[in-house]
């Protein structure tokens, strides 16, 4: 696996859903892994751990023909009155990578969400993104978002720019759609989008972000479970 795919799910752990192209360079061995500490867990604009931080680790063996595998894990918080939701998230995933050109690179990956303590809320989704020049854009899609039997869609665009040495401007803008979020009462899509700075420093990638949602309304959540309004999010993260 390149280091720019690498990089993209370090990314991703550290809570943002954009690619940082100034991470910690990574070694070119077949196992590598990272741990990361965030603010709040954020998926798609929305806390997956009620505004609290998290700790997120990951592990991943990759092959030179392109096919990778590897394993994501973060505590995470859905308690509501009545409901003790579960406390981790763990993630498998496997997929290919492939280079079009120098600048030009591929990925399919199809992941496995788990939840111990609440295995009905576990589904499947796949992926497919395409970096070029600093550019990435993804489309995700389940038909089975956390156990509902439901679809859910999300496309993004993502752009990361190098405005001086060893520090990046990281833009992304995301969209959300499908039955799974569709309330029957004229809510059925969503953007989620963020704004920030990361660099890297001994080892250790760090960055810091304006996230925030258009949901408003009777659905904004401005604190506790699902929180979706704007935050400040910052991660520290260390690649193995």
């Amino acid at each position: 696996m390149s280091n720019t795919l690498k990089r993209t799910r370090i990314a991703l752990l550290s809570g943002l859903t954009l690619s940082a192209t100034l991470l910690a360079p990574l070694a070119t061995a077949e196992v590598s892994g990272a741990v990361s500490v965030t603010n709040d867990y954020r998926f798609r604009g929305v806390s997956q751990t009620a505004g609290d931080p998290a700790l997120q680790a990951n592990i991943d063996w990759s092959h030179d023909s392109g096919f990778f595998v590897g394993a994501w894990g973060s505590n995470v918080d859905f308690d509501e009155p009545g409901y003790n939701g579960p406390d981790v998230e763990i993630d498998l995933y496997a997929g290919y990578y492939g280079e079009i050109n120098d600048e030009t690179s591929y990925d399919l990956t199809l992941y496995r969400y788990n939840y111990p303590g609440d295995s009905e809320l576990d589904y499947l989704e796949v992926s497919a993104g395409i970096d070029f020049n600093g550019f990435r854009a993804a489309y995700w899609f389940t038909n089975d978002y956390g156990g509902s039997d439901l679809d859910l869609h999300y496309t993004e665009i993502n752009y990361a720019w190098e405005f001086i040495d060893n520090w990046s401007l990281d833009l992304h803008y995301g969209y959300n759609f499908g039955d799974a979020i569709d309330d029957g009462e004229g809510f059925d899509s969503y953007s989620d989008y963020s704004i920030g700075v990361s660099t890297e420093f001994s080892g250790f990638a760090v960055s810091v972000a304006y996230l925030d949602t258009d949901i408003d309304g009777d659905y904004e959540v401005n604190s506790g479970v699902y929180k979706n309004s704007g935050t400040l999010l910052a991660s520290v993260s260390y690649a193995f």
